[in-house]
């Protein structure tokens, strides 16, 4: 069922979409932690999308936003897995849920050209795409103009990581990367580069610089020893340990390859020139406007459109006004907007996404009595009930495979995820809940105390729902809510709490949230919990390569997470997307924050 005016997504955009980003870890976790509530109070204000029905959203594994997210410090692995036959190009993301999206191909008397507009929240701080975690600069702002070695192909049913700047590459040894360069890839032709070639050299000198201690984006590439330019076109790359994320690492958005000459000429590219080798030239960077025009010796597929013209709109209200008077073709909005925009205008269509790595994570101290008891702690999860009305849409009906929870893992790739039927069978039976509970000895006499973020009203709400819940059960609990910054200090660094309900950490790579948050000695792992098989099965996931096995070792972990019944996301957050309806092809799938999609977009007509 659909809310009143909510136009129901096509079959063929009935998908999951994914994404993911890289950032680094501070040396101070302290102060790392404290940032970490700061964006991930910027991701809860007004931007927060209203409730929707379940049923109406696809999922991704990491929504991008504007801020910085944590890459944790990996521990060294130890086990060393072996490979039995030569390694292919990892695939991601492959569509299970849903039937993927057909590609859409443009009639062959397209007219190509347009400009395609529309809107970010949050421009960029600068233009040097190596100094910032800034989606306004990677994903939609002038991060567009530059190349990568590696990119994302969407045309098969989800993200799977191919070639961009190079024409091969073979896995020599678990630590031994070795990358060939296509023979037909050159700077844009703009001084000092004038549509050079680019080198091998080039590329060494880019992620070199990337890979820099202290900068923004170096953790990505943390588990590298070393980076060698062979000749002009060959490249290798050897690891520290096996890293089975490497090339997903290397297609990230914030892996652009930037050109010696214009680095050195200014000292950073903080204030330009932009001149890349992507499909994309930047004509204008001002801190609220972004304008692109499309690169006719683009060695790729060029563009269908003339260029983009990207604006910064921080308000959603200004957005949606942008778009009903058509001064914006596409714009991302609350569902409540977008509802209401859908009602008045027939021809606008939408999309929602949902994220299973943020929404409202709940954690139990398994430290503290009762909840270091097993059968307490799931006994808790079988008295709450995730489907809660006043979360849920008013004409949502039950929904026996529970979409909204998760483990708040950041998978690519569904089939590397517990079934929500998996998940849902712990939830929601309060008779069974009461019985375990009424067994239950040494429950202190002050009761337990749910520490809830004041995140927004639906973290508040889902910690008095479970207040409630645990009371009718038979331990007596209260609410405390704290501030944000609080929730940092005291629940990210010091574990302070016996039950909490907040926001997740903003991680975004499986190895790097597996490590910090479900290791034993992870420097986030504040419920406790300790399992050695657990540790096993992280470091060895973390060193295969074939997708087939690490997936196995992947659907593992989560059981046995499961069976822990000590954390869990118990809503994920969702982000609704509306465009004209001439806009065709619109498919923002944005793995780990590459735009890509925007180049095979076309308009059907033109509008004044």
């Amino acid at each position: 069922m659909y809310p009143t005016g909510q136009h129901r997504p096509s079959p063929q955009r009935s998908l999951k979409l994914y994404k993911l980003k890289f950032v680094p870890l501070s040396n101070f976790l302290s102060l790392a932690v404290l940032l970490c509530a700061a964006l991930v109070l910027t991701q809860c204000t007004n931007e927060t999308p209203d409730r929707p029905n379940p049923t109406a959203v696809v999922e991704i594994a990491q929504q991008p936003d504007t801020t910085a997210t944590i890459q944790p410090a990996q521990p060294t692995p130890t086990a060393k897995s072996k490979l039995t036959s030569d390694p292919i190009a990892t695939p991601f993301a492959t569509i299970t849920s849903a039937a993927p999206k057909p590609t859409i191909r443009p009639p062959k008397n397209l007219e190509r050209g347009g400009t395609l507009r529309f809107a970010v929240p949050e421009g960029p701080p600068h233009t040097d795409p190596h100094l910032t975690v800034s989606s306004g600069l990677l994903t939609w702002g002038t991060g567009q103009s530059y190349s990568r070695l590696f990119k994302f192909d969407l045309n098969n049913g989800g993200p799977v990581v191919v070639c961009d700047l190079c024409s091969s590459w073979t896995l020599s040894t678990p630590i031994t990367l070795n990358i060939k360069l296509r023979g037909d890839i050159n700077w844009q032709d703009i001084p000092p580069l004038n549509g050079r070639t680019v080198t091998a050299q080039d590329i060494v000198f880019s992620l070199k610089r990337q890979a820099t201690n202290e900068y923004p984006n170096a953790s990505l590439l943390s588990s590298v020893a070393e980076f060698t330019a062979i000749g002009d076109s060959d490249i290798v790359i050897r690891l520290l340990t096996p890293d089975s994320e490497i090339l997903e690492k290397l297609a990230d958005s914030h892996s652009r390859i930037v050109a010696p000459e214009v680095v050195k000429a200014n000292g950073d590219l903080r204030r330009g020139p932009t001149i890349g080798s992507g499909p994309w030239i930047t004509t204008e960077s001002q801190a609220d406007m972004t304008r692109l025009i499309v690169n006719p010796s683009y060695y790729g597929d060029i563009p269908y459109l003339d260029g983009l013209d990207i604006q910064v709109m921080p308000g959603q209200g200004t957005r949606v006004a942008g778009m009903r008077s058509k001064i914006l073709d596409v714009a991302q909005a609350d569902w409540s907007l977008i509802s209401d925009a859908t009602e008045k205008f027939e021809e606008i269509e939408w999309i929602g996404i949902s994220n299973s790595a943020a929404g409202i994570e709940i954690a139990m101290n398994t430290a503290r009595s009762p909840i270091d008891r097993q059968d307490v702690r799931k006994a808790m999860m079988l008295a709450w009930d995730p489907l809660i009305a006043d979360l849920m849409q008013e004409d949502a009906t039950e929904n026996e495979d529970y979409p909204s929870i998760s483990l708040g893992l950041p998978l690519l790739n569904p089939d590397w995820q517990l079934s929500t039927t998996d998940l849902g069978n712990r939830f929601n039976d309060p008779k069974q809940a009461s019985h375990i509970l009424s067994s239950t000895e040494g429950v202190p006499a002050e009761g337990l105390t749910i520490k809830v973020g004041e995140y927004g009203s639906e973290y508040i709400d889902m910690a008095q729902h479970m207040v409630e819940e645990l009371t009718s059960a038979g331990i007596q609990t209260k609410l405390e809510r704290v501030s944000t910054r609080t929730f940092g200090d005291e629940v990210w660094v010091n574990g302070n709490y016996d039950i909490f309900v907040g926001a997740p950490l903003p991680i975004s790579s499986t190895t790097g949230y597996l490590f910090a948050i479900h290791h034993s000695d992870g420097p986030w792992n504040t419920t406790g919990y300790s399992n050695p098989e657990i540790d096993r099965l992280i470091t060895a996931q973390a060193e295969e390569y074939r997708p087939d096995k690490r997936a196995e070792i992947l659907l593992e972990i989560q059981q046995k997470i499961l069976d822990g019944s000590h954390r869990f996301i118990i809503k994920k957050r969702s982000t609704y997307w509306m465009w004209w309806d001439y806009v065709e092809n619109f498919n923002p799938m944005t793995p780990r924050g590459d735009s890509h999609f925007l180049t095979q977009v076309w308009l059907s007509q033109t509008e004044s």
